[in-house]
């Protein structure tokens, strides 16, 4: 997945110092600095660091931030934004993105979190809280570094069109009977699919593709976490990237959902072929 948010330079500088002036709040025992001419801004540790830029920044959707990891440590960093209603408006992980390293965890080695929001804003004001975790952290060694920053928001919004099927059954049936079939033709049973729409957080056109597919996805979840990454239009073609759990059965649900993000995806105009390419 491939995903643009918050307009703000990704680039975080390499040399930090810590004074003592504060632009973010900090929750629990964390600190949140930022130095005087200095471009980031750093929970307790340096263990996390994101761009000074990102405070009362207007946070798009894709929502899209560069994080700079300071842990040879196993970090994943979590994030929650919240309008000033107090309302959740999004929360994931690195974890659940599959995009940072999984070994020779270097220092300063950066983590991209792009992650589309579909709760859209009640009001114009509220935070953005970035929390790591890692083995250090679990063992109590170091305290849960956090990060609470001031944000913007819009409160417009966006519809999405799904195909999905009008009996849910009919569609498990049939990939069930697809899979364990001795022949693999393509996928393409006739089933009764009937347009479904949702408003979310308002989105840039240029990503209706990927914000089709991860509704579809979040509209079909299975028992793992699954997530539009990358998407691309090639003139008619449209290009899909899927990071994903995997779980026993997990090809029977893929068969489903692929074949309702396809559905969905063509239903959009201008698109004729949809292709999935590999993680």
């Amino acid at each position: 997945m491939r995903w643009c948010l918050l307009i703000l330079p990704c680039a975080i500088a390499s040399a930090l110092a810590f004074p003592a002036s504060m632009h973010a709040q900090s929750r629990g025992n964390s600190e949140t600095r930022a130095a005087n001419g200095s471009n980031s801004i750093c929970a307790s540790g340096r263990i996390i660091c994101v761009s000074k830029s990102v405070t009362n920044s207007l946070v798009s959707n894709p929502f899209s931030i560069d994080l700079q990891v300071n842990s040879a440590d196993d970090i994943q960093v979590g994030w929650e934004i919240r309008d000033g209603s107090g309302q959740i408006l999004e929360s994931s992980s690195t974890g659940d993105y599959v995009n940072q390293p999984t070994k020779d965890f270097s220092l300063g080695r950066m983590l991209h979190v792009q992650a589309f929001i579909f709760t859209p804003a009640k009001s114009e004001r509220g935070t953005l809280t970035l929390t790591a975790s890692g083995s250090k952290v679990r063992a109590g060694e170091i305290d849960t570094p956090e990060i609470t920053i001031p944000v913007r928001f819009t409160t417009a919004r966006s519809t999405i069109t799904m195909l999905l099927p009008n009996d849910p059954d009919d569609l498990k049936e049939a990939a069930s009977d697809w899979v364990q079939g001795e022949k693999h033709p393509k996928f393409s049973p006739k089933l009764n699919l009937v347009t479904r729409q949702i408003e979310i957080m308002t989105f840039d056109q240029t990503a209706v593709i990927g914000a089709t597919v991860e509704a579809v996805l979040r509209a079909w979840p299975g028992q793992g976490v699954r997530h539009v990454t990358h998407w691309s239009q090639n003139g008619s073609v449209a290009h899909v990237t899927i990071v994903a759990d995997g779980w026993a059965g997990v090809t029977y649900y893929a068969t489903e959902v692929d074949y309702l993000i396809e559905k969905s995806v063509l239903n959009l105009p201008g698109i004729e072929k949809v292709v999935f390419d590999g993680a």
